[in-house]
């Protein structure tokens, strides 16, 4: 991979305790751009956008819960973002994807607007099935390819159990960005969470029960070290960049090494191989 895109969600509290910090570190790894996720570090667009050109980072997209959406298009817009992506969405039944599939046409109308591409991006919740299909191919085939794209999250789709490949070789030309992130192993479909009924901080990060934190954590560690997995990413890439993929996103789960920035930067040689 030429170029290379890491979400800020990869970096934890490190990012929270010092963004700019943390982004010329990204920068001196080597990584092209990032994905906002979490918030912006306190920066109005005008500051953001210094900031970014200075490190000679590009800012390609960012993780929007959907009931913010509306809120940060004028943000995005001005520094240069191209995309704005849902992080997730609950829903439990076809007739709940159907809902999802319509706001997901609204926001993405209103994206277009500004100039963005909406998307959608999955865990493994997504692979479930109603009336025979996954529900990430219902919100795909009632949502106008125009307005929505799909961020495929390689390693959550390979956790649930669904060869990526074919999974993109039969959707070719839906997904447009693509969460590089390794899988360690199959754990099968996780049940959906209901974020609605999670409390947010300022910024719209999610806040967590010790419980919660826990169980994720577990899930976290299937987040393998990136090329020492399970996923073929050469055959990934090979299909994605085939159906018109624009970018790969770094998405850490695990600071396997109690050190994030040396996690990222092995994700990131690994990936310039592929």
């Amino acid at each position: 991979m030429e170029q290379v895109y890491i979400q800020t969600y990869s970096l934890g509290d490190a990012i929270r305790n010092d963004y700019i910090g943390s982004l010329e570190k990204l920068s001196k790894i080597g990584y092209t751009g990032i994905e906002f996720a979490g918030g912006y570090g306190g920066l109005d667009a005008k500051e953001m956008k210094k900031v970014l050109a200075d490190l000679n980072l590009d800012a390609i997209s960012s993780h929007v819960h959907l009931d913010r959406a509306l809120w940060d298009i004028d943000f995005l817009a001005e520094v240069g973002a191209r995309y704005m992506i849902c992080p997730m969405a609950n829903f439990t039944t076809y007739d709940e994807a159907m809902e999802l599939a319509e706001k997901l046409n609204a926001v993405g109308e209103a994206c277009a607007k500004a100039g963005l591409k909406y998307g959608y991006h999955n865990h493994t919740q997504e692979f479930a099935q109603y009336n025979g299909k996954y529900g990430l191919e219902i919100l795909m085939e009632n949502t106008d390819p125009s307005k929505v794209i799909f961020q495929l999250d390689v390693g959550w789709c390979t956790t649930a159990g669904v060869n990526a490949v074919e999974f993109i070789q039969k959707h070719a030309g839906r997904f447009e960005l693509i969460h590089a992130k390794e899988a360690g192993k199959v754990t099968g479909v996780q049940p959906p969470r209901d974020m609605s009924k999670i409390k947010r901080d300022e910024n719209g990060r999610p806040i967590f029960t010790p419980e919660m934190r826990a169980a994720m954590m577990e899930t976290k560690k299937m987040n393998s070290p990136t090329g020492k997995g399970i996923v073929d990413w050469k055959a990934v890439k090979a299909a994605a960049d085939a159906q018109g993929a624009k970018a790969y996103i770094v998405e850490r789960e695990w600071d396997y090494l109690d050190d994030i920035f040396q996690c990222v930067k092995e994700d990131y040689e690994y990936l310039r191989t592929v």
